[in-house]
């Protein structure tokens, strides 16, 4: 399996949780889990946890439609007080729009992803000799309420 590197450990908190599975479909239904899991543990409400899955698959989608074959799939879950921030990658071929190739702005994903996060936006490091590089996106939802 050829593993995402690069952006570090995207985990940058004490509570935050990483999962690296194989960038392939099988593994959506356990990412989807993960992220309603951390989410419902965060107090998020019901539908706030509905947009987190649909967000998180649909992210995770593109990145394996992208991803070099045998890749893996990292995906960090931040819960902060305000809002949880998930960020995906996988190691795909390079691409010289810096992330856009997994989720284009203006795109029908993009629009999705939109209605679905407060934030979205796609990241990318730098290309390696072999021609891939690591492309992701990062999600963040925040809470509706601060009342924790």
């Amino acid at each position: 399996m050829v593993e995402a590197v690069g952006q570090g450990s995207l985990a940058s908190s004490d509570r935050s949780v990483e999962l690296i599975v194989a960038a392939s479909p099988e593994s959506l239904a356990v990412l989807r889990t993960l992220v309603a899991a951390v989410a419902a543990f965060e107090d998020f409400d019901l539908d706030a946890i509905a947009d987190i899955r649909l967000a998180v698959d649909e992210a995770c989608t593109g990145l394996i439609r992208a991803a070099v074959p045998g890749s893996s799939l990292r995906v960090v879950v931040d819960p902060a007080n305000d809002a949880v921030v998930i960020r995906a990658s996988a190691t795909c071929v390079a691409d010289d729009n810096r992330g856009d190739a997994v989720v284009k702005p203006d795109s029908f994903s993009w629009h999705v992803l939109s209605s679905l996060a407060d934030e979205v936006s796609t990241f990318a490091d730098e290309q390696a000799i072999d021609g891939t590089q690591v492309l992701g996106v990062s999600l963040t939802s925040r809470r509706v309420s601060l009342q924790r």
